[in-house]
């Protein structure tokens, strides 16, 4: 008589996701969902209403609505430039906002994604200022996890005298990358990368990790 092994029923991907990771991520799926079924037109309405365009404050931007000069230093993180560009922002945040999510909760996790976006608005707007390019992405929020992660890890080196080389290494990584990801443009990637909002994100997460608490 063979002994088989006895398959174990696998819970549903979405059964491990926590329920903020969940809608947030699911958020930004939905949208660029449907502006990849409504379109062009549709798209361009989108970025026009929704994505961040760096304000002249010598002359005013003008405002489509009541508030866009604000709404926009965090609406802009809910577009993206395509599906692809979607789907790496969502990838990054459903692993690293699973993380934060179960250790320190879904209020948390909002507050980290919201905060650190707004973070990559102001550090866009501060060097970027005359840049006619909008920026959207989740982008800003991802790289603030990221942030906030590296650094509660760098509190536990500090505080236990580990070596903080690591860390070095890994700013001294993501400044390389974006340099030869800025070097690349436009020759072999079409878009601009917003390196801008990436660090004004993972610097504000820094920050958050020393603030937020368990």
């Amino acid at each position: 008589m063979k002994n088989t092994p006895i398959r174990k029923n696998r819970e549903p991907f979405f059964n491990d996701v926590p329920r903020g990771v969940l809608a947030l991520g699911g958020s930004l799926v939905v949208i660029e969902t449907l502006l990849q079924v409504l379109g062009v037109e549709w798209r361009s309405k989108a970025f026009l209403l929704l994505a961040f365009f760096p304000i002249e404050f010598s002359t005013p931007y003008k405002e489509l609505f009541l508030g866009q000069n604000f709404t926009m230093f965090f609406s802009y993180a809910f577009l993206h430039g395509n599906f692809f560009h979607m789907v790496i922002n969502v990838a990054i945040f459903f692993a690293l906002g699973k993380q934060i999510e179960e250790q320190f909760g879904s209020i948390n996790l909002v507050l980290i994604f919201i905060s650190t976006a707004f973070a990559g608005a102001v550090a866009y707007q501060a060097f970027a200022l005359g840049n006619p390019v909008p920026m959207v992405g989740a982008s800003g929020g991802v790289f603030g996890f990221f942030g906030f992660l590296k650094g509660r890890e760098l509190l536990y080196c500090i505080s236990n005298r580990l070596s903080v080389l690591p860390f070095l290494n890994l700013v001294f990584g993501l400044v390389i990358l974006h340099i030869i990801l800025i070097l690349l443009y436009p020759t072999i990637i079409p878009f601009q990368i917003g390196w801008h909002g990436h660090f004004g994100g993972f610097v504000f997460g820094l920050v958050l990790s020393c603030v937020i608490k368990r």
